[in-house]
């Protein structure tokens, strides 16, 4: 399968600067859409995952589809991926 490096750099907005910084053992590079997601979630009504309110069930939608995006990436079941702070 052939890449279209051109087009994969540009996800990455800091590699505009002209340096890359690969110090950290998760990389410190992060894709414009994950940023974006990460933006627009923490900017939207969310709190603790739940059901008692519209922010929990929001968090838990946001955990939940995670979860199963990391599944289908993994091709692995979403019940069993875990999602922990670093």
């Amino acid at each position: 399968m052939a890449y279209d490096i051109e087009q994969v750099r540009s996800q990455f907005p800091s590699l505009g600067s002209g340096t890359a910084f690969f110090d950290g053992a998760a990389g410190t590079q992060t894709p414009e859409p994950v940023a974006r997601a990460i933006y627009d979630s923490l900017v939207s009504p969310i709190s603790n995952r739940g059901k008692g309110s519209a922010s929990a069930r929001h968090a838990d939608d946001v955990t939940l589809a995670a979860r199963e995006a990391m599944g289908d990436f993994l091709n692995a079941d979403p019940a069993g991926v875990v999602l922990v702070a670093v």
